[in-house]
């Protein structure tokens, strides 16, 4: 019967998160080794909750999709709301909480730029997996983000042109996803420029975790110290020289594309 809802949800909107239910069924199940996949991206980022502390702390699980990090959270005894504005992601997110058969967390549609989301109550931290390329307006949202916690984690497609420490946004070249529109990808920041952002809306401290291969980036960002903040940056510092040379490479490439096009026509 669980197999059978699975798939059922899986035809109307395509499972994200693999969660592995109490009988052992996944419901995504298949290799986990991009950092785009729900279980490596906790593999990178449980260490960090634990020097958190998420005990007993109201948490925001912003953009949850199907929950699996809420479920995470709550398992190390926070007191997890998560949020989506997608009602498929959050009708999943559902269906494993009532196989789960807690309380605990709770998940409804809310979007971030409405009444609602202003109306919520205050959390201790907030988490955001893959949310900052997925919105339209990326300084507003972080504001209002802002305005509920004081602690946030991100994690996200970062910008791979330019280098760290310029602050640079680019709007995506992908189209509209219309099978899954709410995945769509907007804004492609770098570190700097979302660090620049949270620094206008009052955050003093941060932390960051590199990903030179894949390039998906993690920041926790506060308004107040932790021994979170004592620990060095894991940033791989390529330079500006191997960036330049990075990017020569690429366009030589396509120059050489073009002239053997040329020749072959």
């Amino acid at each position: 019967m669980i197999k059978n809802k699975i798939s059922e949800l899986g035809n109307e909107q395509k499972w994200n998160h693999n969660i592995t239910l109490p009988d052992g069924t996944q419901t995504s199940p298949g290799k986990q080794t991009s950092h785009g996949k729900n279980l490596v991206k906790w593999q990178r980022i449980e260490s960090i909750l634990n020097t958190l502390n998420l005990k007993n702390k109201k948490v925001l699980d912003l953009g949850c999709n199907e929950g699996f990090f809420s479920f995470e959270m709550a398992e190390k005894g926070a007191l997890v709301s998560g949020i989506d504005i997608d009602p498929l992601r959050i009708k999943k997110a559902n269906f494993v909480k009532s196989v789960f058969d807690v309380n605990n967390p709770t998940f409804n549609v809310i979007d971030i730029y409405s009444e609602e989301f202003k109306n919520l109550e205050q959390f201790d931290f907030c988490l955001c997996m893959g949310f900052v390329h997925r919105i339209p307006d990326p300084y507003s949202a972080i504001k209002a983000i802002g305005s509920k916690t004081d602690t946030i984690l991100f994690e996200w497609k970062a910008l791979k042109q330019g280098h760290h420490s310029d602050s640079i946004a680019m709007f995506s070249k992908k189209d509209i996803d219309n099978i899954d529109y709410y995945g769509t990808e907007y804004w492609l920041l770098t570190y700097n420029a979302l660090e620049t952002i949270l620094k206008r809306n009052n955050f003093k401290f941060f932390y960051k975790i590199d990903d030179p291969r894949q390039r998906r980036a993690i920041l926790v960002a506060s308004k107040k110290s932790n021994k979170l903040f004592d620990k060095k940056d894991q940033i791989i510092h390529r330079g500006r020289i191997m960036t330049f040379l990075s990017h020569t490479k690429k366009y030589l490439k396509t120059i050489f594309k073009i002239f053997q096009g040329k020749i072959n026509s």
